[in-house]
C-alpha cells in the first residue's frame, strides 16, 4: 500500500501543478474566446481535456524515471521544464504578455525535448510517454504566436 502512495503521488505531482496553474488563471481564462485566433485553434474546453491527458502522461513517465536507474539530472530537467510550464499560462492569461508566453513556450520546448532525450537514454517508455506533450508545445506554439501576431 505504502508504494501504490507513493507511486499515486509522483503520477500526481504534474496533475497537481497543473490543477494550481488553472486555479490561478480561472478568471482570466475568458480572454481566450474574445482574442482573434489562428487557423485551427481548438476550442476552449478541450484544452483542459488535453492538458489533463498530458499531464497524466508526464506524471506516469517521471514515475518510470524514478524506478528506474535514473540520473538526477533527469529530475531537474523535470522540474525546471514543469516549473516554465506552470508559470507559461499565469504568463498568458493573467499578464496577457503573449510575446513573452511565446518566448517562455520556446524555453519550455527546448527543456521539454532535453527531458524527452534524456529519460529515454534512461527507461525508454520514460521519453516515449512524453512525446505527446512535446508535439503538442509545437501546436500550441502556434497558437500562442498567432494570438500574439494577430492581437499586436
Amino acid at each position: 500500500m505504502k508504494n501504490f502512495l507513493k507511486s499515486a503521488f509522483i503520477v500526481a505531482i504534474p496533475i497537481l501543478v497543473g490543477a494550481l496553474s488553472g486555479f490561478l488563471i480561472r478568471n482570466n481564462v475568458y480572454i481566450y474566446d474574445v482574442l482573434i485566433k489562428p487557423p485551427y485553434a481548438l476550442p476552449a474546453n478541450l484544452f483542459s481535456v488535453v492538458w489533463g491527458i498530458l499531464y497524466l502522461l508526464m506524471g506516469v513517465s517521471l514515475l518510470f524515471y524514478l524506478k528506474s536507474d535514473y540520473s538526477p539530472d533527469g529530475v531537474t530537467l523535470f522540474a525546471f521544464q514543469l516549473l516554465l510550464n506552470f508559470f507559461w499560462s499565469i504568463v498568458f492569461f493573467n499578464f496577457r504578455a503573449f510575446l513573452a508566453a511565446f518566448i517562455l513556450l520556446v524555453v519550455l520546448f527546448v527543456f521539454v525535448a532535453l527531458t524527452v532525450s534524456t529519460f529515454y537514454k534512461t527507461q525508454k517508455i520514460s521519453g516515449i510517454l512524453l512525446i505527446p506533450y512535446l508535439l503538442f508545445l509545437i501546436y500550441a506554439g502556434y497558437l500562442n504566436f498567432g494570438v500574439w501576431f494577430l492581437n499586436m
